[in-house]
């Protein structure tokens, strides 16, 4: 359970930029550390549940991994019992599910392993609105981050200068400073933070990019009249390299169905084209999805996303980096969205944060250092979903299996032969979800009971 302390504040203000998932989740810890927190979005955030431009992926299908709930649970205590009564269904991912892997369906049973379905615009306001009720969280909406204020001397930031985007209102000035003791930037992968660091002199993030040319589109369906299915959700995985389509559907709230194709390459780019939609549904390796959307009725249109590289800013390596100046979410690390790992990453970070900032308040330094800490504890604490993300999209870039090396050509057997356990035993498939999910780590796979398996069905098969 994450609280409010009643110890001497860190400091007066705490600035985040980005009123996203990771910078709503990073305001929530900072008002526990500081006097107020204002948090500054380019957007005019909107008074409800609704799409907004600044989350370029809002209508597309977003998932909360079970750790990532977990954590949102502790930040806001009775968040899960909002979104059931807003009528989120609650998805048990074995039991729930059907999922088509190349290796076979998984078999369903009852896990425990279970998230809330619930669409993203959904989830961001009703955190924002428990923000809303807090007297040291303030909104300014509509302001453009633009720059750093810095003090040489002291090589530490002292705010950040912002300006109106689009007319300003009557006796609004265009251009506002805001003074703070820490600023955050929680932007989104668009951050301009390593752009603003070379401009003051400052060293810059190395960069780590991996991309698997990965696109999809996204169309939203009104569940039928008297749809009596025991399913909630579909998913029909890629198979590299041959089989390089997939898709999923999930109910969510408002008796809807959000539908997403992917492909990966130029050659398989699912359409923006709704007409076309059924179509590459249709070419899948499973039916199951086709066959769901082809009575149901369709309420959107298709929304096309392909800026799905991963990239990270490795800040944790950065050397005389200001030490109240934090950066977290998509800003220091962007993972290939269709992992549905972003929300539950940001989340993983904002408790690193917390950890941090605990640590600083208990020594009383201050903000002295905090940078450095910070941002070598977010790197170990999202390595596992890096690495899991990363892995699995180089292997995709490499096109073929002739583009592998040795091990990574020998790492790809092993992994067909774990997929094909879990097709056949739940517990294989229950540790699978379990990885998926961020409750435990990757390792976890290398477990002798998975491991062992696999690695004799791999030298059998040569």
């Amino acid at each position: 359970m994450f609280y409010r302390t009643t110890a001497e504040p860190l400091g007066d203000h705490a600035l985040v930029i980005g009123a996203g998932m990771a910078g709503l989740l990073a305001a929530r810890v900072l008002s526990g550390f500081f006097g107020r927190v204002t948090v500054v979005d380019r957007d005019r955030l909107p008074e409800g549940p609704e799409p907004r431009k600044g989350v370029p992926q809002g209508r597309h299908l977003h998932s909360l991994a079970v750790r990532g709930s977990e954590l949102l649970e502790g930040f806001f205590p009775g968040l899960d019992r909002e979104l059931a009564e807003a009528g989120c269904p609650a998805v048990d991912q074995a039991w729930d599910t059907i999922t088509e892997t190349p290796a076979g369906r998984l078999p369903r049973f009852r896990s425990g392993i279970v998230m809330r379905a619930v669409s993203r615009e959904l989830l961001e306001w009703r955190v924002r609105r428990r923000l809303l009720g807090d007297p040291k969280v303030r909104f300014v909406s509509g302001h453009e981050a633009t720059g750093f204020l810095y003090d040489k001397s002291t090589g530490q930031l002292t705010g950040m200068r912002t300006r109106v985007r689009g007319r300003p209102a009557p006796g609004e000035d265009q251009r506002r400073d805001f003074t703070a003791d820490l600023v955050v930037d929680a932007g989104g992968q668009s951050s301009r933070t390593p752009r603003w660091l070379t401009e003051l002199g400052l060293e810059a993030p190395r960069e780590t990019v991996v991309d698997a040319g990965l696109g999809y589109a996204t169309r939203w369906y009104r569940v039928p009249e008297g749809f009596a299915e025991d399913w909630k959700s579909l998913a029909v995985l890629p198979s590299w390299p041959e089989a390089p389509r997939g898709g999923s559907l999930r109910r969510v709230e408002g008796g809807l169905w959000t539908v997403v194709m992917i492909g990966i390459g130029e050659d398989d780019q699912p359409p923006n084209d709704a007409a076309a939609f059924p179509a590459f549904a249709r070419s899948l390796p499973s039916p199951i999805i086709a066959d769901a959307i082809e009575e149901a009725e369709p309420v959107s249109p298709a929304y096309g996303y392909r800026r799905t590289a991963n990239r990270r800013r490795h800040y944790e390596k950065v050397t005389g980096l200001p030490n109240n100046l934090l950066v977290l979410g998509d800003a220091a690390c962007v993972m290939n969205p269709s992992y549905g790992q972003g929300m539950t990453v940001a989340a993983v970070s904002a408790s690193a944060l917390d950890g941090c900032l605990r640590r600083q308040q208990r020594r009383r330094r201050g903000t002295a250092g905090l940078g450095r800490r910070f941002h070598r504890r977010q790197a170990r604490a999202i390595a596992p979903s890096w690495t899991a993300t990363v892995s699995s999209d180089a292997q995709w870039a490499a096109g073929s299996v002739e583009g592998l090396g040795l091990a990574r050509r020998f790492l790809h057997r092993v992994s067909g032969e774990v997929m094909r356990l879990a097709a056949e035993d739940p517990e294989v498939a229950r540790t699978l979800l379990e990885v998926k999910n961020l409750l435990e780590p990757p390792r976890a796979l290398l477990r002798p009971r998975v491991l062992l398996p696999a690695l004799r069905r791999t030298a059998s098969r040569r």
